[in-house]
């Protein structure tokens, strides 16, 4: 990093590495559904199970649907994370609390998506809840401290 760059201050590389983490998960998470259809033969459109000569599926997979509702979980939540962290980050937050919020953040959504996947509950709503509490601080703060 260069003297003078925006992540040459912690705060900002911290989110920078947290941010592309995060993306990086809902990738690995939107992948691991492509995996198991194909595993298991069960695709998203006619074409593809044409593609492959095979008929279409009458029914749906329960572990290709649960993989798919933790991607979209990620969606619904993760985006907001990434849109509302660069003005906590503006508001010139100490190293330590933008740790709190960052790493939280992103280790309760990871720990989220291993438990939507593998359908472990109360685990599962555990780590929503903490991932949502953390966020919800860093969204009080950063509107109180752009009041």
């Amino acid at each position: 990093m260069t003297p003078g760059s925006p992540l040459a201050d912690p705060v900002w590389h911290l989110l920078a590495v947290v941010s592309v983490l995060l993306v990086f998960k809902m990738m690995l998470v939107g992948t691991w559904t492509s995996v198991i259809r194909l595993r298991r033969n069960v695709y998203a459109t006619e074409e593809d199970y044409a593609l492959r000569g095979l008929p279409a599926a009458a029914g749906r997979d329960a572990d290709v649907e649960r993989t798919r509702r933790a991607h979209r979980n990620d969606l619904e939540n993760v985006l907001p994370f990434l849109a509302v962290a660069p003005f906590y980050a503006m508001t010139g937050p100490s190293l330590g609390a933008a740790r709190v919020f960052f790493w939280g953040f992103f280790v309760a959504r990871a720990l989220h998506s291993v438990f939507y996947i593998r359908g472990r509950q109360p685990h599962r709503t555990i780590a929503f809840a903490v991932a949502q509490l953390t966020f919800v601080a860093m969204l009080i703060v950063t509107l109180t401290r752009l009041a």
